[in-house]
C-alpha cells in the first residue's frame, strides 16, 4: 500500500486554510499548512512534499515569487503546484503551475486535479524502472559467465 501523499497548503486566509486542510485530511492526505512564504519554505525543508496548493496573494511576499522560486530550485522543481487564487493569472503563472483554479472553487474538481497531479508525479518517478536498459556486448558476456 502506498504511503499517503503529503500536501502543503499555502494560504494566508485562516478560514480557507483550515477548510482546505480538513478537506484534504478527510480525503486521506497528510497536510502541512503554511500561512506565508517563509512558513512554506520552512515546511519544504522539514517534510517531503508531494504537491502544493498555492494562493497568489500572501501578504508581504507574493505567491508568484514563491512559484518561480520553487520551479527554479532543482530540489522542488518537480513538485506539482496547484494555484488556487482569486487574482488574475498571467501566462507565466499558468506555464509554471500544474493547474490553476479560481476562487471560489468547487471541492470535487480540486480533489480530481490534486489526485491526477499526484498520480502523474508518482508515475514519472517509476518510469525509469520500467524502461529496459540497452544491453551492450560486455553486459551480455558477463551475464553468460554468471549463468554458466
Amino acid at each position: 500500500m502506498l504511503e499517503p501523499s503529503e500536501i502543503l497548503v499555502v494560504e494566508d486566509d485562516p478560514v480557507l486554510g483550515n477548510m482546505l486542510r480538513e478537506l484534504l485530511l478527510d480525503a486521506g492526505y497528510r497536510v502541512e499548512w503554511a500561512q506565508d512564504v517563509i512558513s512554506a519554505l520552512s515546511a519544504l525543508e522539514r517534510h517531503p512534499i508531494d504537491l502544493i496548493t498555492l494562493d497568489m496573494e500572501l501578504g508581504t511576499y507574493s505567491g508568484r515569487g514563491l512559484l518561480a522560486l520553487l520551479k527554479a530550485d532543482p530540489r522542488t522543481s518537480d513538485i506539482p503546484v496547484i494555484v488556487v487564487s482569486s487574482c488574475q493569472m498571467d501566462a507565466g503563472v499558468r506555464r509554471l503551475a500544474e493547474h490553476v483554479l479560481s476562487k471560489p472553487f468547487n471541492i470535487a474538481p480540486l480533489l480530481q486535479v490534486i489526485g491526477a497531479a499526484i498520480d502523474r508525479r508518482r508515475a514519472s518517478r517509476l518510469e525509469p524502472w520500467h524502461e529496459a536498459a540497452p544491453a551492450d556486448g560486455l553486459e551480455v558476456e558477463v551475464a553468460r559467465e554468471v549463468l554458466d
